[in-house]
């Protein structure tokens, strides 16, 4: 954790010289390279080339390391990463399927469990104070909690949180926080990220949430789902309320560089391994907790948290029976037991569920009318009026929702598009024109709002404005090839 943020100029080494990466399918080629002590990307195509300095390096560097760069007050990945395994450069992971450029949003929520203390700005996609980092690395007060009255005390034990005294549940909030990712994570209504505390209840800072399992059809995949892994194991649910009942900690000492599992194995099975394994040889881990490949990560693997007895032991049924009878179709799986879910929560987790899953569709249309009668103050409930409105051509009730959402404070480029495409639907060019414009002073880097912006200034025969627009958005995503074209003509290029 020490180590799963770093100033690039720690990684110089890994580029001695200048490294080039092709994709094919997007006619691009991506550079890598040191220069006066500072580490470099470039994307080059056939008539562009864009270059960004990395300032920062996100990961352990155990299967490998991404890059962040900054633009603006902006933080984005950079399209090459380094594989450790295969000790070599590539495409960063989803860089295959589309030319993101430099122009993917790092957000503040996967930042939160890759650094220590980061500083997004609330409600801005990729957006950060300056500096971006109070630490730049995991430490201390991410497990222990703010060191201030430890400090202010003198160092005093009661004053710092030490996770073996708290209760299991609350101790396993400290380490589920980042190593439960669920299909989605909303944050609470009010809350932000930085807001928990360890020692404190998870669920009243995000609530996390899972697409149930179907026997024959749901694969068992580990990626950051440590807890429920462990949960699922033999070992946690026979060891459940006895003196060694398995927890993170219990096989996780964070302040070792390396922790002896066969010895935490050996505390409860000893009397099974003398008479089976070879003894002080037996890798448990290896055979127990097998890596596994990252699919759609190059070069990655990782352990399995579900520990098994052979390697393709079927999961339990438990498995397949998260849910509960207020919420049958999805599990919340940090819940607690006779804690009530805001409408708006529910409402923003099955939103996030329907763009994978098109079963959910009702669901999110029932509460979401549950919401408007219930939670009128809540911006989020007007937006997602709006856009159904807006889908279903009622263009004078979309625009009303919408500028309602932005009234109650909702700042989002998603809701400025919607309301300049009802704005534009409805005649009202001049209006879109002003809404897209105020939604780029509050996120720059939206392609979405800039190209809007163009389409309507053309749409208006302000060709000079929309020359304008275009030669930014070139600008700012070169990567563009129909924009670039599109710019050629209206400058009267051949």
């Amino acid at each position: 954790m020490g180590r799963a943020a770093s100033h690039t100029v720690e990684h110089l080494q890994l580029a001695p010289q200048k490294i080039t990466i092709g994709n094919e399918k997007f006619q691009r080629s991506f550079e890598v390279y040191a220069e006066n002590g500072k580490l470099y990307q470039s994307e080059v195509g056939a008539d562009f080339r864009n270059v960004h300095e990395l300032a920062y390096g996100i990961g352990s560097g155990v299967n490998g390391l991404s890059f962040a760069v900054r633009r603006g007050d902006h933080l984005f990945q950079a399209p090459l990463s380094y594989y450790s395994r295969a000790r070599s450069w590539g495409l960063s992971p989803g860089y295959e399927f589309a030319d993101y450029g430099f122009n993917r949003p790092i957000a503040g929520a996967c930042i939160a469990c890759h650094s220590g203390r980061p500083n997004p700005v609330a409600g801005r996609n990729g957006q950060y104070a300056d500096p971006p980092f109070d630490e730049l690395s995991i430490g201390c007060e991410s497990c222990h909690g703010p060191g201030k009255e430890h400090v202010r005390k003198g160092g005093a034990k009661a004053a710092i949180v030490n996770l073996s005294r708290l209760p299991a549940e609350r101790a396993e909030d400290v380490c589920m926080n980042c190593h439960q990712g669920g299909d989605t994570r909303v944050v609470q209504p009010g809350k932000s990220l930085q807001d928990f505390r360890p020692g404190q209840v998870l669920n009243e800072t995000v609530a996390i949430f899972k697409i149930p399992r179907t026997p024959g059809v749901a694969a068992d995949v580990d990626l950051l789902e440590h807890h429920e892994s462990m949960r699922l194991s033999k070992c946690f649910q026979r060891s459940a309320g006895t003196q060694n009942s398995m927890n993170c900690i219990g096989c996780h000492n964070p302040h070792a560089a390396k922790t002896d599992y066969r010895a935490v194995c050996v505390g409860c099975h000893k009397t099974q391994l003398a008479a089976t394994h070879q003894p002080k040889t037996s890798d448990c881990v290896g055979c127990h907790m097998p890596k596994r490949e990252v699919g759609f990560i190059a070069h990655s693997a990782l352990t399995n948290h579900r520990i098994v007895r052979t390697k393709d032991q079927p999961l339990p049924a438990s498995a397949f029976a998260q849910t509960t009878k207020d919420l049958p179709d999805v599990v919340h799986f940090n819940r607690v037991a006779g804690k009530t879910l805001p409408l708006v929560t529910l409402l923003q987790a099955y939103g996030e569920l329907l763009e994978r899953q098109p079963q959910y569709y009702e669901r999110f249309q029932t509460v979401l009318d549950e919401a408007a009668k219930k939670s009128p103050d809540q911006p989020l409930v007007w937006a997602s009026l709006g856009r159904r409105a807006l889908r279903a051509k009622s263009i004078d009730e979309a625009i009303g929702y919408l500028n309602k959402a932005v009234a109650l404070g909702l700042e989002s480029s998603p809701t400025f598009e919607d309301l300049g495409e009802a704005l534009a639907l409805a005649g009202r060019l001049d209006e879109a024109v002003k809404v897209l414009e105020r939604g780029i002073e509050v996120a720059p880097y939206s392609a979405n709002l800039h190209k809007s912006l163009a389409l309507r200034n053309i749409k208006l025969q302000k060709f000079p404005e929309a020359k304008l627009a275009l030669e930014r958005y070139v600008e700012l995503f070169p990567e563009d090839d129909f924009v670039r074209r599109l710019l050629k003509q209206v400058s009267g290029a051949r």
